[in-house]
């Protein structure tokens, strides 16, 4: 079925983006993976190895940031035994949970919330905390059957609250997969309760990768984006908004269309301290059995709350390797095998606040001659116009096997005292013993005047979210390769950060989790 795709971006996406240019019948969505792995390892208790590390002279890691309890927040599933019935093709089950991100309200630092998809694409959860991430409840969002929607499918759920404490939500649904719908609903207590959905784009255009800004200067304009699939050949960014606190929203329309052989991807808008909105892009361009993508990240800015754009300028090209596999394309592969990882190659990116400083990061092949790919950071101190060199800042030591050092879903955050924070995993800790033992990791940069961001010298202070090292090996099979999201959250509270990420438990689960950094 991924033979289908035409562009790039298309070949390296999972599923959970549902992106079909034709419908499918049940029939095709659900038959077995003969021609893929299919097997589902396992789990691996690595405490052992990871005990002798030091030991067998791998490199030590750095705890000097206070680390909080970690906490697995997709265990019970939120909506029981409810079964919908849709299957991805291979192996992910109705307790297996993916792709999160989680936010913090302004209004009320105490009050945290995550987001998640449980199952094989079939509900959207949040968690919600009102002690700054000591207890949780989960709440069902209002997408999907199961949670009391009217949709099969639902999956990319993005969170952002507004100055004032409302909360908004914006996500991918469908009934079918012939109809395929935006829409966003908003809380106004913290996340325990939820509006009706509003639709914001319909089957027509084929939504994909929607993410929301509600602006932090002015809790009246909210902004959704998302990727129209125009054809096989081209597509273009769609972009609503509300001026009335999300009571209403503007029609859709595209900001930017393609040209032919370009595809426009991950639009977030950031916003500047002075109000001007700064929507960031990924685009690629269509260069067939290539491993290095040409692509680069684009600007757009408006200085109108979103009612006009700018024409997009090229901030900073990125070389990010694509391994090839007959079935498709990733960004990383499992360093034992070459079995693949389902990894989406979306950048992060965040604003601070005081400065209005932009920062960028996304996986990158140049700083090991093309082997595999490490973590860029590039920054721009003029709100967009111009970027600072890439350089690497992921600590992956460079004295083990070069597939190893592999760096990858990349996660961006600056605190309120300007700290940097961002998150990857890599398998640094792998050993010849069967399994893949893989680790979720911090790594910081204080910047100042002596001590730019911008020199890879002053990025440090990593330290390990993962308690012990997951087996990669036991994540699900979706389609041809291991997958467990897109995406990760990364946000700043107090003096710290907090970070949901995915692991596997020890039920052999493959689940979120919870960490926090720092005071």
């Amino acid at each position: 079925m991924n033979n289908q795709f035409d562009s790039p971006r298309e070949r390296s996406r999972s599923l959970t983006s549902l992106e079909q240019p034709a419908p499918l019948s049940r029939g095709e969505l659900t038959k077995s993976l003969a021609q893929s792995v299919t097997r589902r390892a396992a789990l691996k208790k690595f405490g052992v190895s990871v005990a002798l590390a030091g030991l067998l002279g791998l490199p030590m890691f750095s705890h000097a940031s206070t680390l909080g309890p970690l906490i697995e927040l997709s265990r019970p599933n939120a909506v029981g035994s409810c079964d919908d019935g849709f299957r991805l093709p291979g192996t992910m089950t109705v307790d297996d949970a993916a792709e999160t991100m989680l936010v913090v309200n302004p209004a009320n630092p105490n009050n945290i919330v995550a987001v998640w998809i449980q199952g094989p694409i079939q509900n959207n959860i949040a968690a919600v905390s009102f002690d700054a991430g000591a207890t949780w409840q989960q709440v069902p969002l209002p997408f999907s059957i199961c949670s009391g929607g009217p949709y099969l499918v639902t999956g990319d759920p993005w969170l952002s609250f507004a100055p004032n404490g409302d909360l908004y939500c914006v996500a991918l649904a469908a009934p079918d997969l012939s109809s395929l719908y935006t829409l966003v609903c908003k809380s106004v207590d913290g996340g325990l309760h939820w509006s009706p959905l509003v639709t914001l784009d319909t089957p027509d255009f084929a939504p994909d990768k929607c993410t929301i800004t509600a602006d932090p200067t002015d809790s009246r304009f909210v902004y959704a984006g998302w990727v129209r699939q125009i054809s096989k050949k081209y597509n273009a960014l769609a972009f609503a908004r509300s001026t009335d606190g999300g009571n209403t929203w503007e029609p859709t329309r595209s900001i930017l269309q393609s040209p032919s052989g370009q595809f426009d991807y991950n639009p977030q808008v950031l916003v500047l301290p002075d109000g001007t909105l700064v929507n960031m892009i990924e685009v690629q361009y269509q260069k067939p059995n290539h491993p290095v993508t040409s692509q680069n990240l684009q600007v757009m800015r408006s200085t109108d709350k979103g009612q006009t754009w700018s024409a997009p300028t090229i901030a900073v090209e990125m070389l990010t390797i694509l391994r090839q596999d007959p079935s498709g394309f990733t960004l990383v592969i499992d360093p034992d095998n070459g079995q693949l990882v389902r990894d989406s190659d979306a950048p992060s990116f965040t604003v601070d606040n005081r400065n209005g400083n932009l920062y960028a990061v996304w996986e990158d092949g140049r700083f090991s001659n093309f082997q595999y790919n490490d973590v860029a950071f590039s920054m721009s101190s003029d709100g967009g116009l111009t970027w600072s060199s890439p350089i690497r800042i992921n600590q992956t030591p460079l004295n083990i096997a070069p597939l190893n050092r592999q760096a990858s879903y990349p996660v961006i955050a600056v605190g309120r005292n300007g700290t940097i924070a961002v998150t990857y995993y890599d398998f640094r800790l792998n050993t010849p013993e069967p399994g893949v033992p893989t680790d979720y990791w911090m790594v910081q940069c204080h910047p100042s005047a002596g001590s730019p961001a911008t020199n890879s010298a002053n990025w440090g202070n990593e330290v390990r979210l993962t308690s012990v090292s997951f087996n990669l090996e036991a994540l699900p099979v979706v389609i041809d390769g291991f997958w467990f999201g897109d995406y990760f959250g990364l946000t700043p509270v107090g003096g710290g950060f907090v970070s949901t990420f995915g692991s596997v438990d020890q039920s052999n689960i493959t689940s979120i989790f919870y960490r926090r950094v720092g005071q």
